[in-house]
């Protein structure tokens, strides 16, 4: 697919892909690099991890908000410049962006987005597994750090 896009040398490339299949117990990259990491080094494009943690439906919102909140979404990728690009996209969408680090950490990503798949297949509802801030440390408010 990427060679079908062309030269992406130095251009932004949003990575949305999850690299699952059924039954969601395995990402098909294994234990090696992300399928971000593996985009940027066969590209040469400055790639953000993002918008892969919901289903296409949920784009489609506007904006997407949920319980009077809206969607965080988690970015990960190591250009400050193109994680500008694709936050000011995030933020167009209604959307809160949410400083995931660095591309190194796009397959916690990858892998935090197949196990949540898997539980809705299930039938669960994951968003009852994270508690909401004040209850999630030692009480005190986070610290946005993707402003």
């Amino acid at each position: 697919m990427l060679r079908q896009a062309g030269p992406l040398d130095g251009k932004v490339l949003i990575d949305c892909t999850n690299p699952m299949e059924p039954p969601f117990e395995n990402l098909k990259t294994g234990t090696g690099p992300s399928a971000a990491r593996r985009a940027a080094d066969a590209s040469g494009a400055r790639v953000v991890k993002a918008f892969n943690l919901c289903h296409e439906s949920v784009w489609r919102m506007t904006p997407p908000v949920f319980g009077g909140r809206p969607l965080g979404v988690p970015l990960c990728g190591d250009d400050a410049a193109a994680l500008a690009t694709v936050r000011g996209l995030v933020a167009d969408l209604g959307c809160e962006p949410m400083d995931g680090g660095g591309l190194d950490r796009a397959g916690l990503l990858e892998a935090t987005t197949a196990f949540l798949v898997g539980l809705w297949v299930a039938g669960e509802d994951p968003s009852r597994m994270v508690p909401p801030p004040a209850h999630a440390g030692d009480g005190s408010e986070p610290q946005v750090t993707s402003g």
